[in-house]
């Protein structure tokens, strides 16, 4: 690392030039012969970019008949793009080969023969510039720390970590009115359908007093204009009537369509601060996704794997999980939600967050990786991604691009079934496609595991199965889990 004793330590390690290694990041789905975009970044030491490697990086694709050379990526100051066409049917990785040192292994690539029903989608729909806008600007070295802007946030989500969507949901609290119609126009102008769409989002909530009890939730919605006149509402968790989450959702349904907003309860079992989310206040129309996994860690249930915790060794408020707020207490209390992952990235870095205040999220024990939501979508269009949110065709993981379809019958992640039509044992059909060796592949049935499957590679098909009589208000979900710790969360299958 060159050393800049002019800077912050921190600061030395984001910016320090010098190459680790690479991540290649390529679609997940295509048609064959399609071209697909692929992103090479070099990093280095704590996963940032590398500014002083370029280059031309080669591009070799594994697939079912082997390897194939893809052309090449011409890198410049660590980030480099290509397009490809994968023309065999099946998975394949693409492989970028620097050096016999510097090589990475992209996540799957599903191609179809034909073009696909569903295209699987990534993005991030909870992130955040800084805690205050200003605060990118106090100096150089903060401005450093990460993307300063919404417009840079979102070119960091297109072009560095390769997300499909993303929202920008800073704090409700700490946006100017001028900030806000600059966050809604940013949305409309980076979105570019069959490449990039944007959402326009805040943050509704507060740790201070404010909104106590109804714990953090941020607001998405489908486009920046109501009636295509009037822009989007700020509801602030600070003003009358929008101080409670009933008067958040009363509001909310008086300005816009239930179908053109989302509102998405986020680290639910967050202690400190009645940060956590109280399951008596839930509104099944407009909160229809729940967020299970970001920087925090999981709050699908205690003891996760990924614990929302604030350890001793540096945590910010150094309490545990709150018991009761997780999202499997909501599900056994009858709350229909789908599941998202997210960044929660407080350093402009949708998808990709590498630091949180003064820490270097890999450098931490008491934060988690940044998550990332999926969709199924119909179309690549803005329309096409909130339709399959709505619809809970999603799921969340915690930043890998694991492959995840699963269906109950002929319903489909986050569908509704009934109970009288099913004649005997419950039983999901589980696809995964990892990207690593899976370890683990259960079907829980709301809050208990009832089956699982160990496979021993990186793919799995398999149907899981619930022996018992199956009741309405029950719910099945499938839960990944790799070798590498990695996780992946479908959304539930209801029972009605």
């Amino acid at each position: 690392m060159r050393e800049r004793p002019d800077l912050p330590e921190v600061v030395q390690r984001l910016i320090d030039p010098e190459v680790a290694g690479l991540r290649v990041i390529a679609a997940s789905s295509a048609a064959a012969g399609e071209p697909i975009r692929v992103t090479v970044e070099a990093q280095n030491a704590v996963g940032a970019t590398a500014g002083g490697f370029s280059g031309p990086v080669p591009l070799v694709v594994a697939g079912p008949s082997g390897l194939s050379r893809a052309g090449e990526a011409t890198v410049e100051a660590g980030i480099g793009h290509a397009e490809i066409a994968i023309g065999e049917p099946g998975v394949h990785r693409v492989q970028a080969l620097a050096s016999d040192r510097l090589r990475a292994v992209s996540d799957p690539v599903e191609v179809s023969a034909d073009e696909p029903a569903q295209r699987l989608l990534w993005g991030d729909i909870h992130s955040h510039i800084r805690e205050r806008r200003a605060q990118a600007l106090i100096s150089d070295a903060d401005e450093l720390m990460g993307p300063p802007t919404v417009a840079a946030a979102y070119e960091w989500a297109r072009d560095v970590i390769g997300l499909h969507f993303a929202s920008v949901t800073d704090h409700d609290l700490k946006l100017t009115g001028a900030e806000w119609r600059e966050t809604i126009e940013d949305a409309r102008r980076f979105t570019d359908e069959g490449r990039f769409v944007a959402f326009p989002g805040y943050e509704w909530g507060d740790s201070s007093g404010m909104a106590m009890n109804y714990g953090h939730r941020h607001v998405v919605y489908r486009r920046s204009r109501v009636r295509g006149v009037e822009p989007v509402p700020l509801l602030r968790c600070c003003d009358q009537p929008t101080n409670t989450a009933p008067g958040l959702y009363a509001a909310l349904r008086g300005l816009v369509p239930t179908e053109d907003v989302l509102v998405v309860p986020h680290h639910t079992a967050r202690g400190g601060g009645n940060t956590w989310m109280n399951w008596d206040y839930f509104d099944p129309e407009l909160e229809r996704l729940c967020e299970v996994f970001s920087i925090w860690g999981s709050s699908e249930r205690m003891g996760d794997p990924w614990p929302i915790e604030y350890l001793p060794s540096g945590g910010y408020f150094k309490t545990g999980e709150a018991r009761g707020h997780h999202l499997q207490d909501g599900l056994a209390r009858g709350c229909r939600f789908g599941f998202t992952a997210g960044s929660e990235s407080h350093d402009g870095r949708p998808g990709g967050a590498i630091v949180h205040g003064p820490y270097v999220i890999a450098e931490t024990d008491f934060l988690a990786p940044p998550g990332i939501t999926a969709v199924w979508a119909e179309r690549f269009t803005r329309d096409g991604i909130f339709d399959a949110l709505r619809a809970r065709r999603c799921y969340g993981t915690s930043g890998a691009r694991i492959i995840v379809r699963c269906a109950l019958g002929d319903t489909p992640m986050g569908g509704e079934v009934p109970a009288a039509s099913l004649s005997g044992p419950a039983e999901v059909r589980a696809e995964v496609i990892g990207s690593g060796r899976i370890s683990a592949c259960e079907l829980v049935r709301t809050t208990e595991v009832v089956d699982s499957a160990a496979p021993a590679g990186d793919r799995v098909c398999v149907t899981l199965c619930d022996r018992r009589a199956v009741r309405p208000g029950d719910c099945y979900y499938v839960r990944v889990t790799q070798a590498d710790g990695h996780m992946a969360w479908a959304s539930p299958i209801f029972i009605t």
